[in-house]
């Protein structure tokens, strides 16, 4: 009796050994590949809303931004949160809109601020890791034409630059913030903004 249930065990294993080998092997490969294979950098062309949120410290001196390096510099943190529209074409360009609203951490006489922006990228994509990278140029003022820029009468206002991860064939993709460097403009000063964090998702349109 002992025997014969041993080999009813092994009998039922090596069945469902078979049934896995047969059905569930191929069905992940299968999966694998959809999930991760065929996206390339021209397969991201199109329209993406996006949505997001992170912190920084922004400072001031008697109201106007400063290097957060100078003595007489006024640190402020700031929580903020963005919507935005972007656009992206085969070769890897984008155009975003986007409208950011940032609140004080503490107690200041600043208000909250709500400010839009323009920002036109350029962005490199490895198929093999679903892993990119995008270079922004920020502006005050400005429009999108597509995934270009329409750049009349805008300001330069910041550089920066994120990386992103791809999933969902290419239909979603998740972006953090690596640099944000402010430039000299009438909207935006040297080394006014520091310890920024900043991650978004974006989904197809």
């Amino acid at each position: 009796m002992m025997r014969l249930m041993k080999l009813r065990i092994a009998t039922g294993l090596g069945l469902l050994l078979f049934m896995a080998a047969m059905f569930g092997g191929p069905i992940r490969v299968s999966q694998a590949q959809d999930d991760q294979g065929g996206v390339t950098l021209a397969s991201l062309a199109g329209k993406f809303a996006a949505r997001g949120g992170g912190f920084s410290t922004v400072c001031f001196n008697a109201g106007a931004l400063i290097s957060c390096s100078s003595v007489s510099a006024t640190p402020v943190p700031f929580n903020f949160i963005k919507v935005s529209h972007t656009t992206r074409d085969a070769d890897g360009n984008s155009c975003e809109v986007s409208t950011s609203t940032s609140v004080p951490v503490f107690g200041t006489k600043l208000t909250t601020l709500v400010f839009t922006v323009t920002k036109v990228g350029t962005s490199t994509f490895d198929p093999t890791t679903g892993q990119g990278t995008t270079s922004f140029n920020e502006y005050h003022g400005g429009s999108c034409i597509g995934a270009a820029g329409d750049l009349t009468g805008a300001t330069l206002t910041t550089k920066t630059s994120d990386i992103f991860i791809v999933s969902d064939s290419g239909n979603r993709f998740e972006s953090i913030a690596t640099s944000f460097t402010p430039v000299t403009s009438a909207f935006s000063a040297p080394g006014s903004i520091k310890g920024v964090a900043f991650s978004a998702t974006y989904i197809r349109q």
